[in-house]
């Protein structure tokens, strides 16, 4: 649920035990493995989706190395067809969810340079799912593949 709602721009009501409710971006939410904002007592109330982001064309990619369990990555790039844009959301494959934005759709060479700026080594996993060598390389691949997806017209693939 946390890569669903982080790609559709989801707002968390959060409650408190004995302050106001606050809300937190689905993007800032997790803040590391088995991490997250949530204070002692606190409890997730509600999750707000905003109708833009429900509109939005979108592509999905995954893999794991096991039917259940961990995935060694996680990719969902979504689109307003109206403007061309593109966001990517990476999770499962880094310690906490991030996402690629772009204003308009970028070259193949861009995405690459902006996975690289944006998710160094340090936040890709290294467990038995998968190396952050691994877990790179198929960021770069299902990225690309969104990437080509998404730029195509809408209905062609």
């Amino acid at each position: 649920m946390i890569s669903l709602t982080v790609a559709l721009e989801g707002v968390y009501t959060l409650w408190p035990r004995e302050a106001p409710p606050r809300q937190v971006l689905a993007t800032d939410f997790v803040t590391g493995n088995h991490a997250n904002v949530l204070q002692p007592g606190e409890l997730l109330r509600s999750i707000h989706l905003p109708t833009a982001a429900l509109t939005r064309r979108f592509a999905f990619r995954r893999l794991s190395l096991t039917h259940l369990g961990r995935s060694a990555v996680l990719l969902i790039g979504t689109q307003n067809i109206h403007e061309g844009d593109l966001l990517i959301t990476v999770t499962a494959a880094t310690n906490r969810p991030l996402q690629l934005r772009f204003a308009q759709m970028p070259t193949a060479d861009e995405l690459r340079h902006c996975i690289d700026v944006t998710i160094p080594d340090s936040l890709y996993f290294d467990d038995v799912h998968g190396s952050p060598a691994y877990r790179r390389h198929l960021t770069y691949y299902y990225a690309e593949q969104i990437r080509s997806e998404l730029a195509q017209k809408e209905g062609k693939v």
